[in-house]
């Protein structure tokens, strides 16, 4: 340093700010060598943890085997206490997942079940004194994609009544006898526990199906026309007491016997499988596509 420029320094001088300008660059870089040690420190100190591998996401109610997760490795920071570590993997196998994780996702204790999913869990909610009757019906004739599981319907029949000819007061007999047609109400009001399609599916398992997916996969499924078939019921399971099933059983064996369906009101009808937003936004183009397919 030159000593002549030190002796010219005169009060008044810029020299306290500069000095201050000087101790602050190198504190600033001191902090920045710092929080970038530490950063680097963090890096180093990772978490391994269990995420999700299978491409398309794992949907709900879905086993998680070996194939479909594998260990992902976080900085410690970013790991939260209820994600699952991959030491404890064993915790997560043969577990169910309650509803769709996206690919690699971390696994959340939360997320699991052991419970396996059941097949038409109603069955299983079916009160006792209660029997599963299976009704054929005509899908157009009765609401189509309006009827849902847990719709009440009232069915009516209409058959011929066969009686025999009133004697005439002469006494004198005459054979044959008189047929008219009857309708009567056969069920006031009945529930659809569920509705059957061609194949002899669920209709209520195939939705639950569709919608574990996800929503890529869920609207690629619903434009096809498998899918369209397989929601398209062609009979009812109803929920019915024991008198109700032996009614049905005398007038269905009528050879002309024909029955009516009709809705009633879902006011105040909580059992209604009314979960089925993206679906009821196809119902249009459901009905679109397969006129003009047929």
């Amino acid at each position: 340093m030159d000593i002549n420029s030190i002796k010219s320094i005169k009060p008044g001088n810029q020299l306290p700010k500069k000095l201050l300008a000087i101790f602050f660059s190198i504190a600033v870089i001191i902090g920045a060598f710092i929080f970038l040690n530490n950063l680097n420190n963090s890096a180093k100190d990772t978490v391994d943890i269990v995420v999700i591998k299978s491409s398309g996401g794992l949907p709900a109610k879905t086993q998680i085997t070996k194939d479909n997760i594998m260990k992902y490795s976080i900085i410690k920071k970013e790991f939260k206490e209820d994600m699952i570590t991959y030491d404890k993997v064993d915790t997560v196998l043969d577990k169910y997942s309650l509803y769709y994780i996206r690919n690699g996702d971390p696994i959340y204790y939360d997320q699991i079940t052991d419970e396996k999913p059941l097949q038409n869990e109603w069955l299983y909610e079916l009160e006792k004194d209660y029997e599963v009757l299976t009704v054929r019906y005509d899908y157009l004739e009765c609401g189509g994609d309006i009827l849902r599981p847990g719709d009440l319907v009232r069915v009516r029949v209409t058959y011929t009544e066969e009686n025999p000819m009133q004697q005439p007061a002469n006494g004198m007999v005459y054979g044959g006898s008189q047929k008219t047609k009857k309708t009567e109400i056969l069920f006031d009001s009945i529930r659809v526990k569920d509705l059957i399609n061609s194949s002899g599916h669920s209709i209520y398992e195939v939705i639950k199906e569709v919608l574990k997916l996800n929503d890529k996969q869920r609207q690629e499924t619903m434009k096809s026309r498998e899918f369209l078939q397989s929601v398209k019921a062609e009979s009812l399971l109803l929920a019915a007491t024991k008198e109700q099933v032996n009614k049905y059983a005398k007038l269905n064996g009528q050879q002309d016997a024909v029955f009516t369906f009709t809705i009633l009101s879902r006011d105040g009808n909580d059992e209604v499988l009314d979960q089925l937003p993206v679906i009821e936004k196809e119902v249009e183009s459901w009905i679109t596509e397969s006129g003009t397919r047929d």
